[in-house]
């Protein structure tokens, strides 16, 4: 939660300096049921999902669409049954149609983050048969590793720079 909390805290920092206009997108869901104790109490006790959702982040930047799921891990790789493979769709047809396309993976052990462009990531996932995971050495070399600080805590345009408008 900390990292999408950062995410959403670059996204408003991008925002205010007009570097990009990017949102997290609010996850559709059906309210089933709600207690209302007192008149303005009102609480959701029961919801489930519509649709599935497809991925967290999308927007515009240097007039280019841009799109991409967020991920973290405890461990050393990124394991693949953590990403839908509707999102890994979605995000396969943003870049085929030109739009900005990745994951951002966070590895909490290391508290490196890097993002992954689509199309290097599915070179990876179409094997997960065989490979149900990505190794952070792998992660290493193909991804770009994204700075930290503090205005914004993740710049993670730099590096879409670095990788989409070399």
């Amino acid at each position: 939660m900390l990292f999408e909390n950062a995410l959403n805290i670059s996204n408003e920092y991008y925002r205010i300096h007009d570097r990009a206009v990017i949102y997290k997108k609010p996850t559709p869901i059906q309210v089933a049921k709600v207690e209302y104790p007192a008149r303005n109490k009102a609480k959701i006790v029961e919801a489930f999902y519509r649709i599935p959702s497809t991925t967290d982040y999308n927007g515009i930047y240097r007039g280019k669409y841009i799109d991409y799921e967020a991920k973290e891990t405890n461990n050393l790789r990124f394991a693949f049954k953590y990403i839908y493979p509707h999102q890994v769709e979605h995000l396969t047809k943003v870049a085929a149609h030109g739009g900005i396309a990745f994951i951002i993976i966070y590895f909490k052990r290391t508290n490196e983050i890097y993002i992954i462009d689509i199309e290097v990531f599915n070179r990876f996932y179409l094997n997960r048969t065989t490979a149900p995971s990505i190794p952070l050495a792998t992660v290493r070399e193909v991804g770009i590793l994204i700075k930290q600080g503090y205005a914004p805590p993740i710049d993670y345009l730099e590096a879409v720079d670095a990788y989409y408008f070399k």
